[in-house]
């Protein structure tokens, strides 16, 4: 039946009212009224709590970050953690996601490179790879063996053959994740360290003596994925597609990250 004409006004009023809750109701975002939660790589901490607060003011929808070592994360995905989408700091990680059914999509968004950095002025006297056989060197700060950032460490280092010595003297100190690697350096305890380019640029406490041959590791890449329950979720499906738009990338970039060719 058709509603009595001085009823119009108000039924128009309401479902404008109920169009603005939550996600602005876009094309993008139909029915994302949900906050998005995103699990992401320590070293991309920065840049994606920019690109969130950009996508706040673009689409009225709140994201949730957890920022932690990729293998971390993997592990509380598979445990049913309640996230939608994932950063991770390497392939392997997003692989394990997707080979326990947790991934809806997954495509290649960045790259970084790996450098060995040192305290500001450089107490120990550290220029290069082959510095770290010197005794100036007391600990080298390198992120875990589970840590992307510590896994392409360890390649690095065992391929200048400089591991095992570094090892049997006891001279590495692991961090949990790579900002914490970062940290042992930024505050003495450690006369050099090895973390990504992009969490040395965001430190004035530390300068960059040496960057490592790209072949000395495999190619440092950021997967992100779409989990299934961010495919469910129509705000989740938007921040997937946002972290690829041509805003999220210039963050990115001005971040240091280089961006990936979708394969």
């Amino acid at each position: 039946m058709t509603a009595p004409f001085g009823l119009r006004p108000l039924a128009v009023l309401l479902l404008g009212f109920l169009s603005s809750i939550g996600c602005n109701r876009t094309a993008e975002t139909p029915r994302g009224s949900e906050p998005v939660t995103a699990f992401v790589a320590a070293s991309t901490k920065d840049a994606v709590q920019e690109i969130a607060s950009a996508f706040k003011n673009d689409k009225n929808c709140e994201v949730k970050i957890n920022v932690d070592d990729s293998s971390k994360l993997a592990t509380q995905i598979v445990q049913e953690a309640p996230a939608q989408v994932f950063l991770s700091a390497n392939e392997k990680w997003a692989d394990f996601v997707k080979e326990k059914g947790f991934a809806q999509e997954t495509v290649p968004l960045l790259g970084n490179s790996l450098v060995l950095v040192t305290p500001k002025g450089n107490p120990a006297g550290i220029r290069n790879a082959e510095d770290l056989a010197k005794g100036s060197l007391k600990r080298l700060a390198v992120a875990g063996p589970t840590v992307p950032a510590g896994i392409y460490a360890r390649q690095a280092l065992k391929k200048l053959k400089l591991w095992d010595a570094l090892e049997a003297e006891k001279k590495v100190v692991a961090g949990d994740n790579v900002r914490i690697t970062l940290t042992y350096v930024e505050r003495g305890e450690a006369e050099a360290g090895i973390v990504y380019a992009t969490d040395a640029k965001i430190s004035d406490k530390v300068e960059v003596v040496y960057t490592f041959p790209a072949d000395t590791h495999d190619s440092i890449r950021y997967p992100l994925v779409l989990l299934r329950a961010g495919n469910a979720s129509t705000s989740g499906r938007a921040f997937f597609d946002y972290l690829q738009s041509a805003k999220a990338k210039d963050i990115f970039g001005k971040h240091g990250f280089t961006l990936l060719e979708a394969k």
